[in-house]
């Protein structure tokens, strides 16, 4: 069945009905798509039933491949794993109710339902002026947050089951550059000279000293946390989390400009007083050339989507024919050229 058209009120009912027996007369009085994000798409479904008498409302959100499959290549089912795992941390997290494979359901699959936190994700709240008291608080919020990612017990929570666990020090970056060249050199729409110059000093000189296995988010940065007036109440975008080394997720914070909310020393101090790991400025500086390969082969693994026909998304093309070489500088920069 083609997945093309993009899923209608009467037939999410229709799912939501058959998750739901218990609610009576339910029906979806929203349904529409958030505008941001690129990884996959996401959809809030508002919707009102009746129950012990009484109306209830409540707004869900449902998570979907594009059409042409995900902007991020790990399976759709690994992100609801990772939010079903932390509900056995204090992580504040959207709680996953329902993994769906059946395309008949809602004209796409694979697909996954989870709650929708009251609150906004939007950079411009934040940055508007006069707000600076809040960027200060919530920049502390996340730093605190962070301690709290790094150090969670992620074995009790049952991560290994389906994420690799590094045995080395080293392996908590050689994992995941493994994975990332696996995914360009599949993925590659033409030579890349500065990629095989980035991966080979990244594994060269991939960090022997690290304090300890950690859960990482993969993807640390504003517009990835949901708040509510001053207060953080969900972590977002967990579809690269994966177990490694901690200061990977402090090198995304200020490579997506989390020093824009607090000074980057501010957040260092904050950070370690929560109790995460030391701060490591050379790890640091070694994960801000990895992010940069990283996300050289993330657009790259969009890219060929659009090349190959399967995404006419203009905006798509435009941002992964532009954003690879912008990162190349950057890496090459970090390593010492230029």
């Amino acid at each position: 069945m083609p997945q093309t058209a993009p899923p209608d009120e009467e037939r999410v009912q229709a799912y939501f009905r058959h998750r739901m027996p218990e609610a009576a007369d339910l029906r979806v009085t929203n349904l529409h798509r958030n505008v941001g994000g690129m990884s996959r798409e996401t959809w809030f479904a508002d919707l009102q039933w009746v129950e012990d008498g009484a109306t209830r409302e409540e707004s869900y959100i449902i998570r979907a491949d594009h059409p042409d499959g995900s902007v991020v290549p790990h399976p759709l089912e690994r992100e609801f794993k990772i939010h079903a795992a932390l509900q056995h941390t204090d992580l504040p997290v959207a709680r996953p109710y329902w993994y769906e494979e059946d395309v008949s359901w809602i004209g796409r699959a694979p697909f996954y339902v989870r709650e929708a936190l009251e609150g906004t994700s939007a950079p411009k709240e934040l940055y508007a002026p006069g707000k600076e008291e809040r960027r200060r608080r919530i920049g502390r919020q996340l730093a605190e947050l962070l301690a709290r990612v790094h150090t969670c017990d992620w074995e009790a929570a049952g991560f290994g089951s389906f994420m690799a666990v590094p045995e080395t020090a080293e392996d908590c970056a050689l994992l995941e550059l493994s994975f990332w060249e696996q995914v360009f050199r599949a993925d590659r729409p033409e030579a890349k000279p500065v990629m095989a110059e980035l991966f080979s000093w990244l594994r060269r000189n991939a960090p022997r000293d690290v304090e300890r296995v950690s859960l990482v988010w993969g993807d640390v940065g504003v517009g990835n946390f949901i708040y509510r007036d001053d207060e953080i109440v969900g972590l977002t975008d967990w579809e690269q989390g994966h177990l490694g080394d901690a200061m990977k997720d402090i090198a995304f914070a200020l490579w997506r400009g989390l020093d824009h909310l607090i000074p980057r020393e501010e957040l260092f101090e904050v950070y370690e007083a929560a109790g995460g790991p030391k701060i490591d400025q050379e790890r640091i500086h070694y994960y801000t050339v990895f992010i940069n390969a990283e996300n050289c082969s993330t657009s790259d693994h969009a890219l060929k989507g659009f090349l190959q026909g399967r995404n006419a998304d203009i905006t798509m093309a435009r941002l992964t024919l532009g954003f690879p070489w912008q990162c190349q500088d950057q890496g090459l920069r970090e390593i010492g050229y230029g």
